[in-house]
């Protein structure tokens, strides 16, 4: 280099210097002349919370009037909030900066303070309340999609997700999420879509709350409901070894084996699904109420193999408590209109039209109209129809039919009695809805997907032919276990609960016969009406708790046949193990056991397990909250 070019570098490389020191001056002097308020929305803005509210703490202290500036008490607040002093922060938004002007921002921090202070609904409240006002910040809906399936409020979930995912930087993250939720709404075509999308973008899953191998195991399940065992393997492999891996390295991801199984299975490679699950180790045993992540069959399918179960099985209420489409017009209907049995003035007329079933309600001057979609319970018992009205709302019709020993008539639906009469209700209470899924369809039927609106992608499935609730309802979806017989595989990928722990029998019994929410209910055992929760009423019998893990719903049960209504059947199944008997055969539970003082020989049911009237559903339910009665 010429010492012309020398003198031309340093010349340069000084100017750089000066620059960069009287840039750093002016920074300085702007930093020692800006307003606090300023100083502090920039350093929030990088990030520098600490400094952020000790630039107002400090304003604060030499200018009292400050205090009351709207802008730095907000900019105080949240940086109270990232730094987690909760009880300050929330001070300040709720007592001193108005409501009305709560920002995106506020909202989202006043969300983060009730989420650590454990007031999760509230929190949920409150962002929900902003994304509806349009609030669009990611880490708002990122949060609220996280809080609200952790609450399992799903549509609310899968819309943040959704809105989430236009975000580029988020995308990936919002995609994840969705694909949880509609994994968990069983909406396996949309899970599979989210999560591939997700992957596509972010295939080590950096932004996600998850690894990588999580997301790719749950793709891979969904795939395998969608019978796309080729694509499933493809995501299962990626994350096993392709040699023979030995058994330490097996059990890094026995999950992942297990699927492997299934997907080998599907394809008909019974000595690959094979060695997939020998490395999968104890994973079905420890899952063995986990559904198949297999297509669906139809109990029809069922039956060519089991024709006397499913004989027994036919006539039990399980398969007569679903009523649509042709099976509603043999349903009882009145001949004439029926008067409101709270307000005489009002009028319900039901008749079939078209193929369908509508109803009128006349109160005054103004008729509404719900045409009936479905109806749930049994003729010889009670009925439900829910409609969807001229909104397309669905509602359970005011009045039900019922049908006992003494005649059969039209009341007041259970579950509407006792609600207000406003000129919106008297046709109906709305039924709540979640991802286009009536809630009444989930215990009524093999997989309430079938019923969605819009219907489901592809239609429904072959289960949607089934009565009711068909087999694969409590036992899973059932192709892989078509396979396996054919095939002779060793593991006949199904669910059993009769060899399944009681504690596993009762869980599985229990996911629709309970009525209410489980913590009310525990806090008020000795309430009557929670007869109506066998499946957690049982649990707090002693009969239960000291069996030693000998006692459930199949104790009594055949869950394959109508019940029995002879009470000296089930007094039968009491004496097993309360009897005086020295050489009483030892049945299958275990632990103490006492024998009633009062009558040792019979009538146990009228005092232990007594029928509790229901003069809403126009009958009585057995108490199965076994127990010594006080007076």
């Amino acid at each position: 280099m010429t010492s012309h070019g020398r003198r031309a570098g340093w010349w340069a490389a000084g100017v750089v210097a000066v620059a960069g020191f009287l840039g750093a001056l002016g920074l300085w002097r702007w930093t020692l002349t800006a307003d606090p308020v300023t100083r502090a929305k920039r350093a929030y803005e990088q990030g520098d919370w600490r400094s952020a509210a000790d630039a107002l703490r400090a304003s604060f202290a030499t200018d009292t009037g400050r205090g009351a500036d709207p802008e730095a008490l907000r900019v105080y607040a949240r940086a109270l909030a990232r730094l987690g002093r909760d009880e300050a922060a929330a001070a300040i938004f709720g007592g001193r900066l108005d409501r009305t002007a709560w920002e995106a921002e506020d909202k989202f921090l006043i969300g983060m303070t009730l989420v650590r202070t454990g007031k999760l609904e509230a929190a949920l409240e409150v962002w929900q309340t902003a994304m509806k006002e349009g609030a669009d910040q990611p880490e708002l809906l990122d949060h609220l999609g996280r809080l609200a399936f952790r609450l399992q409020r799903l549509d609310q979930s899968a819309e943040a997700a959704r809105r989430l995912a236009r975000h580029d930087a988020w995308q990936a993250r919002g995609q994840f999420l969705l694909g949880q939720v509609q994994a968990v709404i069983d909406n396996p075509t949309g899970a599979a879509d989210a999560l591939r999308q997700a992957l596509d973008r972010d295939p080590g899953a950096r932004g996600a709350p998850f690894d990588a191998a999580f997301y790719r195991r749950m793709l891979a399940r969904n795939l395998l409901r969608l019978g796309r065992a080729a694509e499933a393997r493809e995501q299962l492999e990626a994350l096993v070894p392709q040699s023979v891996p030995s058994q330490a390295e097996a059990n890094e991801d026995v999950e992942a084996y297990w699927l492997l199984s299934r997907a080998h299975l599907q394809q008909g490679r019974i000595a690959a699904a094979a060695d997939a699950l020998a490395h999968s180790g104890s994973y079905g045993a420890d899952h063995r109420l986990l559904a198949e992540p297999s297509p669906y069959v139809g109990s029809a399918r069922c039956a060519s193999c089991h024709p006397e179960i499913h004989r027994a099985y036919d006539g039990t209420r399980h398969t007569r408590s679903f009523h649509h489409e042709g099976g509603l017009l043999g349903l009882p209907i009145p001949d004439r209109p029926l008067e409101d049995p709270d307000d005489p003035k009002v009028t319900h007329t039901i008749k079939r039209k078209d193929q369908h079933i509508e109803v009128h309600t006349q109160a005054g001057d103004c008729v509404f109209k719900l045409v009936v979609a479905y109806a749930f319970g049994t003729r010889g018992r009670y009925l439900t129809m829910i409609g969807r009205d001229e909104e397309a709302n669905y509602r359970a019709l005011r009045l039900s039919y019922y049908h006992t020993e003494a005649g059969s008539g039209w009341g007041r639906t259970s579950g509407d009695v006792g609600r207000s009469d406003t000129i919106d209700d008297i046709r109906g209470q709305k039924v709540d809805v979640r991802d286009g899924v009536v809630r009444c369809l989930y215990c009524h039927v093999t997989q309430p997907r079938d019923y969605r609106d819009p219907p489901p992608e592809g239609g429904p499935g072959p289960e949607a032919r089934d009565p009711g609730i068909g087999c694969e309802r409590c036992h899973g979806p059932g192709a892989h276990h078509v396979q396996a017989i054919q095939k002779d595989f060793a593991d006949r990928a199904i669910i059993n609960l009769a060899s399944a722990p009681a504690e596993t029998v009762v869980a599985a019994c229990a996911d629709c016969h309970i009525v209410g929410s489980r913590p009310v209910i525990e806090g008020a055992r000795e309430d009557p009406k929670f007869a109506r929760s066998p499946g957690l009423t049982l649990t707090f019998s002693r009969c239960y708790t000291d069996s030693g893990g000998g006692m459930s719903c199949l104790t009594c049960h055949d869950p394959h046949g109508e019940a029995e209504h002879s009470a000296s059947f089930y007094e039968a199944k009491c004496l097993r193990c309360h009897t005086r008997q020295a050489n009483a055969p030892v049945p299958a539970p275990t632990g103490r056991r006492t024998t009633c003082p009062v009558n040792p020989a019979r009538a146990c049911l009228g005092c232990h397990m007594p029928k509790v009237p229901f003069p809403d559903l126009h009958t009585s339910l057995t108490d199965h909250y076994i127990r010594v009665r006080r007076p």
